[in-house]
């Protein structure tokens, strides 16, 4: 193992993940499957040690690194996951700069019709694939 392999890999998975747990598929894929950094019992254990210390549920990745790399294992984690988060930070510093300009204004409004447009395309899809049951058009009118 690398110490700076562990650490993009690490952030590889904040960045395309939504917080807490939602990094553990891509590190398992990365660190137990792929590579084998990490046997099943060391990811598992530090999932559990994450879940019952107090605090978010990010901190399993920070025991995850203390057990294969130790504090330097620990700290890369640490920076690992903080680093979304910061960068999230520096772009709302700018877009609270910027954010009535009617250049921005008109691309925000035009990403929302986007991002509408996108649920209405992908919920269709979906009920094209599983028929247009009572039940399936029910879930998709409340969604």
């Amino acid at each position: 193992m690398t110490y700076l392999g562990y650490f993009l890999l690490v952030l590889k998975a904040s960045l395309l993940s939504t917080g807490g747990l939602g990094n553990v598929p891509g590190l398992h894929d990365d660190l137990v499957a792929t590579r084998g950094w990490v046997t099943e019992r060391q990811f598992a254990e530090s999932i559990a040690v994450g879940q019952t210390s107090p605090g978010p549920n990010g901190v399993w990745v920070i025991s995850l690194g203390y057990m294969i790399g130790g504090w330097r294992g620990a700290l890369l984690s640490l920076a690992a996951v903080l680093i979304p988060s910061l960068f999230v930070l520096l772009i709302d510093r700018g877009y609270q700069r910027v954010q009535n300009h009617p250049a921005v204004e008109g691309f925000m409004r035009g990403l929302s019709l986007s991002v509408a447009g996108v649920f209405v395309a992908v919920m269709f899809q979906l009920l094209r694939q599983h028929g247009l049951e009572w039940r399936n058009v029910l879930v998709a009118l409340v969604s």
